[in-house]
């Protein structure tokens, strides 16, 4: 699996905001988003005992797998061995692809917006949060 960074930090928006949190940022996407704050040139490869032993160090239950896209490279084995660590397993994804039915929250924020709505449609059925983007447009008016 190609990982971008591992680190500890406080989830900073959301349901879980002020929660101290396992960052896993996966590398690479398949949309290009112009606001994306990962650099999908970075990452290296990281196995599944390798990842929840980095994520074991710190202290936090709550693990936040993110990217780019992690349902690119996430597996329903990588969730099971965070679960095995006491971990509380959360993903960030824009839905564009299946994810692993043992993830324990999905926070779901759609893209079609700003990027071609043939590659960027939503197809999982359930989350447990919507976070959308505002793009500081200001809403048409209707007569």
């Amino acid at each position: 699996m190609r990982i971008n960074e591992i680190f500890y930090s406080l989830q900073g928006e959301g349901f879980f905001t002020g929660t101290p949190a396992v960052f896993i940022r996966f590398s690479g996407c398949n949309l290009k988003c112009p606001f994306c704050d990962t650099n999908h040139q970075h990452g290296q490869e990281m196995s599944e005992d390798e990842i929840a032993g980095e994520a074991a160090k710190y202290p936090a239950k709550h693990v936040v797998i993110t990217g780019g896209e992690p349902s690119l490279q996430l597996t329903a084995s990588l969730i099971d061995k965070l679960h095995e660590c006491g971990k509380f397993v959360a993903i960030e994804t824009n839905g564009t692809h299946n994810i692993p039915e043992n993830i324990d929250w999905i926070t779901l924020s759609p893209k079609d917006t700003f990027v071609n709505t043939n590659t960027a449609k939503v197809i999982i059925k359930h989350c447990n949060e919507l976070k959308l983007v505002y793009n500081g447009m200001q809403p048409a008016l209707y007569p």
